[in-house]
């Protein structure tokens, strides 16, 4: 790699693509971060190794003015429906080719299904691996099995600190070898630094545990015990909708329902550890209690000021 270049990070302002920004500014590279809103985003992204550059996934003109003068990138597309997501890719690439980009890693949800397939974002996922291919600049794949993240999003938080309760809607059952943004940035970095496209890499975290054995690490990483609880999926679903709005919680559950409806499917896709696999043979996952006593404080409840009413 040219290390005076930067890497372009899609996505940058979110908890995937600043994990990604943090994995390569610690590795000394310079990043050209693409974001919706420069102002909002230099209060995260403040370091000055990072170039803020405003663009939208739908609007070909911001993309190819990111990709000018990049050689490498992390592309990342937000879930939503399988027109949007494929659009949304292909403009990507388009500016890719057109800047002259000389590899990417490909940072997918979930796993892949070509269609007919009751999941959106898998047939998505399906589509714009192929449209990577018919681009024909080299790439790889980095696909997550479940983050860790999610046990940090407010609404987990809050259940964690008042009721010691983290209710994912997934059965305690599922077994899920769990991984996290940070080690999938990890990954991606690894992959671009050592030059080793072409792989499909599924990571992952390095035990296979059932909710009640997620809960046990957690509570361990924590000093405190904390229970696991699946939610009822149309209680979820109900609660994504009136948060997010029609449609949506239907399109978040979506991927929660095609795990329950298809045990072996997720099997293969959540509950395997990870391997070592060529581009990653030195990469070790972190395991859940360590990941949870390197995030400990987020999980501190927010102490009032003393003098407050």
């Amino acid at each position: 790699m040219d290390r005076s270049r930067p890497i372009l990070v899609f996505l940058a302002a979110g908890v995937q693509g600043d994990a990604v920004v943090r994995a390569a500014l610690a590795r000394g590279l310079k990043v050209r971060a693409l974001v919706r809103d420069r102002a909002r985003a230099a209060a995260r992204l403040p370091a000055p190794s990072v170039e803020l550059v405003e663009g939208d996934l739908g609007d070909a003109s911001s993309l190819a003015a990111a990709s000018t003068g990049i050689d490498h990138a992390v592309l990342q597309v937000p879930i939503g429906s399988t027109e949007t997501m494929t659009t949304q890719a292909g403009k990507a690439l388009t500016a890719f080719k057109a800047g002259g980009i000389v590899s990417f890693v490909l940072k997918l949800n979930s796993a892949s299904r070509p269609a007919p397939c009751e999941e959106p974002s898998f047939v998505a996922n399906h589509m714009i691996e192929e449209a990577a291919r018919a681009s024909g600049i080299p790439f790889a794949i980095v696909r997550p099995t479940m983050y860790l993240d999610n046990l940090l999003k407010p609404s987990a938080l809050a259940e964690i600190a008042k009721d010691g309760v983290f209710a994912p809607p997934i059965p305690a059952s599922q077994r899920i070898a769990w991984t996290s943004a940070d080690d999938c940035a990890e990954a991606a970095l690894t992959l671009l630094e050592r030059g080793a496209m072409g792989g499909d890499h599924r990571i992952a975290g390095p035990d296979s545990l059932t909710g009640d054995e997620l809960a046990v690490r957690v509570s361990a990483g924590l000093d405190r015990t904390i229970r696991y609880s699946g939610q009822p999926l149309d209680e979820f679903e109900a609660e994504v909708e009136t948060a997010m709005g029609s449609g949506v919680g239907r399109r978040v559950a979506s991927k929660f329902r095609y795990f329950t409806n298809y045990p072996d499917e997720s099997k293969s896709i959540l509950a395997q550890p990870f391997t070592p696999q060529i581009g990653l043979e030195h990469f070790r996952p972190c395991d859940v209690e360590s990941w949870v006593r390197a995030h400990r404080n987020a999980f501190e409840p927010t102490k009032k000021n003393a003098n407050s009413v």
